[in-house]
C-alpha cells in the first residue's frame, strides 16, 4: 500500500514552490504583487481579486491528494466548510485534513504566453537545446547529453531518444540508467552505434507536438543509414508527427520507433473536462513516483509541474475576461479555453474536436518506419490506492461520481491504455510490450522494467 507519509512532495513544494511563484501565505508577497495592495488577516495573504492573490489548500483524504480552495476547506484557518463549498456539493464529504496552504498569483491573459514558455524553461532549463548527442557521465554509472560531437547530419546507425511532457532528456536518461540491466543498455547502444546516440530536448507546454516536430525534422532532415527512436509519452505523439507528416526527408532512412505511454489518441488527463482534477492528479503521480522510484524532487517531473501550473488555473471574475484563467481550482470550466491556451496540452487533449490529433490520424503509413509500443494497466486500487475515487469524489458535483471519473477504462495513471497503439483508424501497433492489470509498473517506469528492455535489444538487433 502507498504510504501516507507525504513529506517528500511538501519538502518539493517547500525547496521549489517558490521557483514557480508559489509561495506560504504569511511569507513575502508573490511577485508582482505590489505591498500596497496586500492586505493581511490573521498572518495571511488575503485572496482578493483586487491583489491577483489565490489561497489554496493542499488536502490529505484517505491517502490521496487535493488542491481545493483555501475557502472551501475545514481549516483551523476558517473552522469549517463555506457557503462557497456548500455550493459546489463539497459539504456531504469529509474533506480530510490541510497538508499545506500556499498563496499564487493569478495570471492576466495578456501574460499565459510569456509564462508558459518560462515554465518550460524552468521544468527543463535545456528545453531550447534541441538535439545534443549521449555520452557516458564521469561517474561512470550514468549518462549525459553534450554538444560534444555532435553533426550537421547521420548516416550509418543512429539511435534517437526523446522525452515527453513536463520531463527533459536529463529525466529520461536518468531512468534509463536507474538499473543495472539500463545502463546496461545504454553502453551496448553507444557501441553499437558508433557514438551516435541522441536526445532530443523541447519545450513541452508552450509550444505544440507539431511544432516540436518541425523543429526535429528540419534537424535530421537527411539522415540517411537506419534511424532507432525511443520515444516516451508525448514524445511519441511528437515522433509520429515527425515520421508521418515530416517524414519526406527520410524517404532513403529505416526507421524503427518505439513509443512508450504515448498519446496517440490523446489522453483523458488533459481534456478540458478534467483540467478541475488536473492539479492533483500530477501531486499524487509526483508523490507517488517520488517516495517508490525514490526519487529527488529535481528529478521529478510530476512533482514539479504540479507546482508550475497552479498560477495558469488560478481563480478569475467570471466573463470579466472571457478567457482563461478558469473560474477556479475547485470549479468545472464551462470552456476548452482553459486546456487551448496551453499548446502542449491542447495537442494531447483526448477530444472529438481535437483539430490536430484528427489531421495527425490522417496521415498515411510511411513504408520505411515500423512502430513497437510499450503499454501499461496500472491498477492502483490493488495496493490500497484509492486515487480515482476520491478524486471523483471532489468533482464540481460530488454526486455525479461516475461522470466525473477522469479514465474510462485502463489507463497507466497519465495516457489511456487503448490510445497508447492506434496510429490512425484501422492502423495500429501490432508489435507491443503489454504491462496489464497490475499495480508494479505505471507511465514513469516503463524504462527501469527489464522487459522493456529486453524488447528494445530485440527491436533494435543487433545491439551487441
Amino acid at each position: 500500500m502507498i504510504g501516507d507519509d507525504f513529506s517528500g512532495y511538501l519538502d518539493a513544494v517547500t525547496q521549489y514552490g517558490t521557483q514557480f511563484d508559489v509561495v506560504d501565505p504569511s511569507e513575502t508577497r508573490p511577485p508582482g504583487v505590489k505591498v500596497a495592495d496586500v492586505r493581511r488577516r490573521r498572518g495571511r495573504l488575503t485572496d482578493s481579486r483586487e491583489t491577483g492573490v489565490q489561497n489554496l489548500a493542499l488536502v490529505e483524504r484517505e491517502g490521496v491528494l487535493l488542491w481545493l480552495p483555501a475557502e472551501d476547506v475545514g481549516s483551523p484557518r476558517y473552522g469549517g466548510l463555506r457557503r462557497r463549498a456548500r455550493r459546489r456539493g463539497l459539504a456531504g464529504l469529509e474533506v480530510g485534513r490541510v497538508v499545506k496552504e500556499v498563496s499564487v498569483p493569478v495570471l492576466e491573459p495578456n501574460q499565459y504566453l510569456s509564462a508558459l514558455a518560462d515554465t518550460d524553461q524552468r521544468l527543463n532549463a535545456q528545453c531550447d537545446a534541441g538535439l545534443r548527442t549521449v555520452k557516458v557521465a564521469p561517474d561512470g554509472q550514468s549518462f549525459a547529453a553534450t554538444t560534444e560531437g555532435l553533426k550537421a547530419s547521420y548516416s550509418k546507425r543512429t539511435l534517437l531518444i526523446v522525452h515527453g511532457t513536463f520531463s527533459s532528456s536529463a529525466n529520461i536518461l536518468g531512468e534509463l540508467a536507474a538499473t543495472p540491466n539500463g545502463r546496461a543498455f545504454m553502453r551496448d547502444a553507444l557501441k553499437a552505434y558508433s557514438g551516435q546516440v541522441l536526445v532530443f530536448d523541447h519545450p513541452t507546454l508552450s509550444v505544440s507536438p507539431f511544432l516540436n516536430a518541425l523543429d526535429l525534422g528540419r534537424r535530421l532532415a537527411g539522415t540517411t543509414g537506419s534511424l532507432d527512436v525511443i520515444a516516451h509519452s508525448r514524445g511519441g505523439l511528437v515522433t509520429q508527427w515527425w515520421l508521418e507528416v515530416f517524414g519526406d526527408a527520410l524517404a532513403g532512412t529505416q526507421v524503427r520507433a518505439v513509443l512508450a505511454g504515448a498519446p496517440l489518441r490523446g489522453t483523458h488527463l488533459a481534456s478540458p473536462a478534467r483540467i478541475q482534477p488536473f492539479l492533483s492528479v500530477l501531486s499524487n503521480i509526483g508523490h507517488y513516483v517520488g517516495q517508490t522510484l525514490n526519487l529527488a524532487a529535481a528529478a521529478n517531473p510530476f512533482a514539479l509541474a504540479s507546482l508550475a501550473l497552479l498560477r495558469f488555473f488560478g481563480q478569475r471574475e467570471r466573463n470579466r475576461w472571457g478567457l482563461p484563467p478558469i473560474d477556479g481550482i475547485g470549479s468545472r470550466p464551462g470552456t476548452d479555453a482553459a486546456v487551448a491556451v496551453i499548446p502542449g496540452l491542447q495537442g494531447q487533449s483526448a477530444v472529438g474536436n481535437n483539430a490536430e490529433l484528427t489531421r495527425l490520424r490522417a496521415s498515411t503509413a510511411r513504408a520505411n518506419v515500423r512502430y513497437y509500443a510499450c503499454v501499461a494497466d496500472f491498477e492502483p486500487e490493488r495496493i490500497g490506492w484509492k486515487l480515482w475515487k476520491v478524486i471523483s469524489e471532489f468533482g464540481d458535483r460530488a454526486k455525479d461520481v461516475a461522470t466525473d471519473a477522469i479514465f474510462k477504462g485502463a489507463n497507466d495513471l497519465v495516457v489511456d491504455t487503448a490510445h497508447m497503439t492506434t496510429l490512425a483508424d484501422g492502423r495500429d501497433i501490432t508489435e507491443v510490450t503489454q504491462f496489464l492489470g497490475q499495480a508494479d509498473v505505471h507511465h514513469c517506469n516503463y524504462f527501469r522494467q527489464n522487459e522493456t528492455l529486453k524488447s528494445l535489444r530485440d527491436w533494435f538487433k543487433p545491439l551487441t
